[in-house]
């Protein structure tokens, strides 16, 4: 395993270290790490590239015709986010014995399978991106030196995966349309060079959520949550405080839920538990505080008691939220997965009902027991929340099963075999 060193913490084991790999023993077992130690360009190879410019792109939240603003992207591009990207081929191509297999993950690494293919020509490589991808149009906000640099090092790889064909269809669009290269099917034919670009579903440990669920800490937090609960209804939602949640649209369908259906008032209860991300970035500083301020304002409006919104770190009560809703509400804007609408099915123990974006990669297999919605109208949203909270008995039963089931498909060892399958396959036809 190779890894920038995110924290503070990850520098000192880096330092301990000189940079060399250290062997790290968890439950699941040992394994080599390697954690690059990349100085003053980690935020801008963090913060400004990948978890801004990236990611604003990538999930389509930038405000036109203000932003992306064109100004001050080459510095932290050319600085931090390609050398680091350098630096990790570096890494891997120290770590690759003869025939070993190369998996990069996700939007931090976008031009790092062209470094490798550089260092190890022959090497097998697989690109999984956990983002959504967008359509050619979105993709253009960026510069264009960029684009072509990120496509371009992405085809280096023999594979590049998403989790929904959605997402595949986005890429291979951008590839033809951006760079001229050729489509068949799922191969991308660019520079003389053959790319597989394909989705692999990826579902829950289910083994591994329910036994969290029996923990201590975990029991005690269901209490707390029962006591507070009061004899009401839970709403639930589980996220990050992040810009692609939606959070935002969720707590403004929620009042007016509460608006135009008085009887549920006193009655519900909307417990939005959110995990602080990024508030480094100004947007994510801004997103937060206006979330803050809509559930005050309902609060005003219906009573203290009508929500609460949680920030921090309490992966007890997250859990023990998810075993106990009533109805889940996950309605990003667009996201590459969402685990959570996988995760409270398999924890639910309440027959929970499901309200659900239809941009959630989850959607392709969760969508014949959620209601699916499109996460920008909040007047849909509220009517989903209001039908969810008034399901009859056997169709919450049934749904419920639905998406029990399907959100085990593609379960973490499945989904890795699936990639190395599908990687091992393309690199015998090539040779």
């Amino acid at each position: 395993w190779v890894s920038v060193a995110l924290s503070e913490l990850d520098r000192e084991l880096a330092a301990q270290h000189d940079g060399k790999p250290f062997t790290v023993q968890t439950d699941g077992g040992d394994f080599r790490l390697r954690l690059l130690d990349v100085g003053d360009r980690y935020g801008a190879y963090y913060n400004d590239v990948a978890n801004r410019l990236l990611w604003f792109t990538l999930h389509g939240l930038w405000g036109e015709p203000y932003e992306p603003s064109g100004a001050g992207w080459r510095e932290p591009w050319e600085r931090a986010y390609v050398p680091v990207n350098d630096l990790v081929a570096d890494a891997v191509a120290d770590a690759a014995e003869n025939g070993a297999e190369v998996f990069l993950q996700d939007y931090h690494l976008t031009v790092a399978p062209g470094f490798v293919r550089e260092r190890l020509p022959r090497a097998p490589i697989l690109q999984y991106v956990h983002t959504p991808w967008p359509a050619p149009a979105l993709l253009r906000r960026l510069p264009d030196a960029m684009t072509r640099e990120i496509l371009r090092a992405l085809l280096s790889a023999d594979v590049v995966g998403f989790s929904s064909p959605a997402w595949c269809r986005a890429f291979r669009h951008c590839a033809v349309e951006l760079l001229g290269a050729a489509s068949h099917g799922d191969v991308v034919e660019h520079a003389g060079g053959r790319t597989v670009v394909a989705d692999f579903v990826l579902g829950v440990d289910a083994d591994a959520l329910r036994e969290s669920a029996r923990e201590p800490a975990t029991q005690a937090a269901a209490a707390r949550l029962e006591a507070e609960l009061d004899g009401r209804r839970l709403i639930l939602r589980v996220d990050r405080t992040d810009l692609s949640k939606n959070i935002l649209r969720g707590l403004l369908a929620y009042e007016l839920l509460l608006e135009r259906h008085p009887e549920h008032r006193g009655r519900v209860w909307h417990y939005a538990h959110l995990n602080p991300s990024r508030q480094s970035v100004p947007e994510y500083q801004r997103y937060l505080a206006a979330c803050q301020d809509a559930a005050a304002r309902i609060q005003d409006r219906f009573g203290e008691r009508a929500v609460r919104l949680f920030v921090g770190d309490d992966y007890a009560t997250a859990v023990a939220a998810l075993r106990r809703y009533d109805v889940l509400l996950a309605n990003p804007v667009t996201d590459g997965t969402n685990l959570v609408a996988k995760e409270g099915p398999v924890l639910n123990a309440r027959e929970g009902a499901l309200v659900l974006s239809r941009n959630a990669g989850a959607a392709d297999v969760l969508h014949g027991g959620a209601l699916v919605i499109n996460p920008y109208d909040v007047e849909e949203t509220a009517d989903a929340l209001h039908r969810a909270l008034r399901m009859p008995t056997r169709e919450r039963t049934e749904r419920a099963a639905l998406l029990r089931q399907a959100a085990v498909v593609g379960a973490p060892h499945e989904w890795f075999h699936a990639q190395r399958q599908l990687l091992r396959a393309v690199v015998a036809r090539r040779r």
